[in-house]
């Protein structure tokens, strides 16, 4: 099999028919696209079908793939207040590829597999093999090695009955691989849908949020894509594809702040007129840059301080101060074209006293200072995943044990369902009805 010419059909994980996430181009896949040579590849998107699990057939049927490779993505949505696993219609789907082309390989991977790989694999039978973390180089090492699979790292795969996980590998050296190949997906299709297409300036994250998962997937250094190649790819999607809004897919955009100015000052150069969002840190910006960010098409400056107490700061890993967040409203209320959002988290470890009062003190300011220019203001409950330092709090905080099933929806809660906490979505909503008529839209 190996040594033929094969047909591979890449495709992200479908979401359901009732989804309402917005819609996200496939770049891991369009990535790991970009590594494949001498096969024949086709991309498809569940997620822009009506009738998804029709169309998977005649897709199937169609194309014959030799392999289908589906990336895992998203384990369940953001919001505490709506919690909603995307792992159901995944393993549907997994299940009737199956059916529809029994001979044919599935090779899963993405970050939400990434996450719970074998836990994953012993569910989901039909799954011949999955890639953890990143299948730039994994992905094409296995289309070589099909008769000894032992020998791709990073890979999950069956042995004796059980599933193993093969070597651990390094991290790519990201401004050396190619950049990615979107062509294989109908990309004319995104451009219906505002900023879904993603641009990755870096991988990796130095910070030590205690919920996050970006350093166990991608690492606690930065490796940095040149911003001549990052603007490459967005002048590529502007002149080629007339795709002209977009958004940052990193944790961090300007981390380190030098790499994200020069992307800044190279679309300017280029006289690119785009849109774009991105997560920036509190702490890593200044006055100047916002200005700079704006010229350069920035439209959301996206903020997760999550913490309104410089104590609940602490507890949450967040290595920042509460006088960082209130520099970024100040800056908002004085910058004409500003637009900002900010995402707090309710119900922590400890520090919930001083939290409370926080964020009673911050809402109501955010809200009056920030006016117009506030796109959404969230507030969530922490989503608890394995390999995190949350992870390791709920299980002495006998709030886990070894056996609890967290592949599904589970949130950190401090005490009992009387915990004072419970009751601040609705305190704040109060504070938000005010205000409505200023905003687009909150999550309480």
């Amino acid at each position: 099999m190996c040594a033929l010419k094969m047909r591979i059909l890449l495709m992200p994980s479908y979401l359901g028919e009732d989804c309402k996430e917005p819609l996200v181009f496939p770049l891991g896949l369009a990535y790991i696209a970009s590594m494949i040579d001498g096969h024949e590849l086709m991309g498809w998107d569940p997620n822009l079908e009506q009738d998804a699990m029709n169309k998977l057939k005649k897709v199937l049927e169609s194309f014959n793939p030799d392999i289908v490779c589906v990336s895992f993505r998203n384990v369940d949505s953001v919001f505490s207040d709506r919690p909603r696993s995307y792992y159901d219609p995944f393993a549907v789907m997994v299940k009737r590829i199956k059916e529809i082309l029994p001979s044919c390989k599935i090779v899963v991977g993405g970050a939400g597999f990434s996450i719970f790989p074998k836990e994953i694999m012993k569910r989901l039978p039909e799954i011949d093999y999955g890639i953890v973390s990143e299948g730039e180089l994994s992905f094409p090492s296995l289309l070589k090695n099909f008769n000894h699979p032992e020998r791709v790292k990073n890979l999950v795969m069956r042995k004796y009955g059980k599933v193993i996980l093969t070597e651990r590998s390094e991290f790519v050296e990201f401004d050396n691989i190619p950049p990615p190949k979107r062509e294989v997906f109908d990309i004319e299709k995104y451009a219906n849908h505002p900023f879904s297409v993603g641009i990755q300036s870096s991988r990796g994250c130095m910070f030590r949020c205690i919920y996050c998962l970006h350093r166990f997937l991608m690492g606690c250094t930065y490796r940095l894509r040149s911003p001549q190649k990052v603007v490459d790819e967005i002048e590529n999607l502007v002149y080629n594809y007339n795709i002209k809004t977009f958004y940052f897919v990193n944790p961090v955009f300007n981390v380190p702040p030098d790499h994200a100015r020069a992307i800044c000052r190279e679309i300017r150069k280029r006289r690119l007129e785009i849109k774009w969002e991105a997560c920036f840190r509190p702490d890593y910006l200044n006055m100047n840059f916002m200005k700079e960010a704006i010229h350069a098409g920035c439209q959301l400056f996206d903020f997760s301080p999550d913490g309104a107490s410089n104590e609940a700061m602490r507890v949450l890993g967040k290595d920042m101060s509460v006088n960082d967040v209130e520099k970024t409203i100040n800056w908002a209320s004085k910058i004409e074209e500003a637009k900002v959002a900010y995402e707090f988290i309710y119900d922590l470890p400890y520090a919930n006293k001083s939290h409370i009062f926080g964020l009673m003190r911050l809402f109501p300011k955010i809200m009056s200072r920030c006016n117009r220019k506030l796109r959404y203001l969230t507030l969530t409950k922490m989503r608890v995943y394995p390999h995190t330092p949350l992870y390791k709090l709920a299980l002495e905080h006998g709030k886990i044990d070894a056996h609890t099933d967290l592949l599904y929806p589970f949130y950190y809660q401090s005490r009992s369902s009387r915990n004072p906490c419970n009751f601040v979505p609705y305190l704040l909503r109060g504070s938000s009805i005010i205000f409505s008529a200023l905003t687009k839209r909150f999550h309480f």
